[in-house]
Parts: C-alpha cells; structure tokens; sequence
C-alpha cells in the first residue's frame, strides 16, 4: 500500500477535528481513504510504512485501527494485521435497504420536529450543490449531497434513528460516493434534489419520505455494477488460476 503522506498533510486533512487525540486524527485520515475508494476492500493495511509516512509510533496507528475495526470499515486479523473490511454485495444490499428505510423515516421525522434552521441549513446545501452540478464538480457535489442528507436526517430529533444511521452511513458510504463518481444523468438527480427540498418546506411528512426512498436508486445501481464486475473478474482465467 503506498499513501504519499506527511504529518502537515495528516493535519490539515483532520483540522476540523485537531483537539482530538491523535488516533482519532489518523483514523479520520485512514477514513477518508477508505470511503473514497483510495485504500480498496480487501487491502490489506501495512503499519510500518504507514507509520512511517504518517510520522507517528505504531501504537496510536493500532489504537486507529481498533477504531475503524468497531465502525465495521476494517477487519483485523489475530497476528496478521488488519485489512480494509470487503462486505459482499449481497450484505451492502441489505445494508441499503434498512438504510434507505431509515432515510425516509428521518424526513418523515423531520417534517414534524424541524426547526427552521434545519430548513434554512438544507437549503444551503441545496445550493452547494447546484453550484458543484453547474462547475461538474463531482466531489464537491458528493460532500454536499452527504451534509444535505445527515441534515435531514438530524432534524428528526431522534437520537437512535441518528446514531444507527450514522453507523451505516460510514459502511455505505463507499457505495454513495461511487455511485455519485459513475453518475451520468446530473440533471435527474438535481431534480430529484428539487423535489425533496419542496417537500421539505412543505412538511410533507408523507411525500418526503418516499422521495427519499426512491432517490437511492443511483446507489443500487452502483451495486449492480460492482456485482457484474466481481462476476467478470471471477470468470477470467487469471482469477480461475488456470
């Protein structure tokens, strides 16, 4: 594994979150790799030159794993390391589907509890993200479409519903974001974005929910596509060992 790193990039990429202890801070980093697709599933983690390039001992390094080990984003092995976790996509479906459930239970919560602060909040998000769709700025529009999402979700006032969602959000979050980065039709999915919004301000508890719901779709067909492609891989003769 070769991550071009340094300690100045490692706070930088942690300011938002820099009087939290240092395992915290490289596991937020590790994150962020993680879930944007830079380390893969299955990627086997090496801690000396990670802690090398990282400029930090191995002991907060495993103290950051551990961290990643409890939000299901890595697995570690007795006496040999830890890998980035490789759920099936049969298992991400099921994550989704309970996930998606939860989203529109959140917006179905949020019409009723929202203050409207939550409401001015979403609407900056939505405008974030129009501005990243208008630039072609997949990234950005990725890092809006999440705050957009957790802040509806946050408005529901529920506690459970926040903290469950917010465990899943992490093991899903690879999939969001592959999803946005193979999206094609932008214009279909600001739509969507649109309508959300309005019902939002509406506080159509009813509507909102379902339209949440339904805006997965980009998601399952990310999932879709990884299933073909594992298939492929499978079946060449490389990955038969023949």
């Amino acid at each position: 594994m070769t991550v071009p790193f340094s300690m100045p990039m490692l706070e930088a990429s942690v300011r938002r979150v820099a009087a939290q202890p240092l395992p915290q801070q490289i596991a937020a980093h590790l994150r962020e790799l993680i879930i944007h697709d830079e380390l893969k599933p299955g990627e086997r983690i090496r801690e000396q030159p990670l802690s090398l390039e990282l400029a930090v001992s191995r002991t907060p390094l495993r103290d950051a794993l551990k961290i990643l080990a409890v939000e299901r984003l890595v697995d570690l092995h007795p006496n040999r390391g830890a890998t980035v976790a490789n759920p099936s996509v049969d298992e991400l479906r099921d994550l989704l589907r309970v996930y998606s459930t939860m989203e529109g239970l959140g917006g179905q919560m949020a019409c009723e509890r929202a203050v409207q602060g939550d409401i001015d909040a979403a609407h900056r998000w939505h405008q974030e993200m129009v501005g990243a769709f208008e630039r072609r700025d997949k990234l950005s529009y990725f890092r809006a479409n999440q705050a957009f999402h957790l802040g509806i979700i946050a408005a529901s006032r529920n506690a459970s519903l926040i903290e469950v969602h917010g465990q899943l959000n992490l093991r899903l979050h690879r999939v969001r974001y592959l999803a946005i980065m193979q999206q094609k039709d932008w214009t279909f999915v600001s739509n969507q974005h649109e309508a959300i919004i309005e019902a939002l301000d509406k506080r159509d508890g009813a509507l909102l929910g379902r339209l949440l719901v339904e805006h997965f779709s980009s998601a399952w067909r990310a999932l879709d596509l990884l299933e073909a492609q594992q298939a492929t891989a499978v079946d060449t003769p490389a990955a038969a060992g023949l």
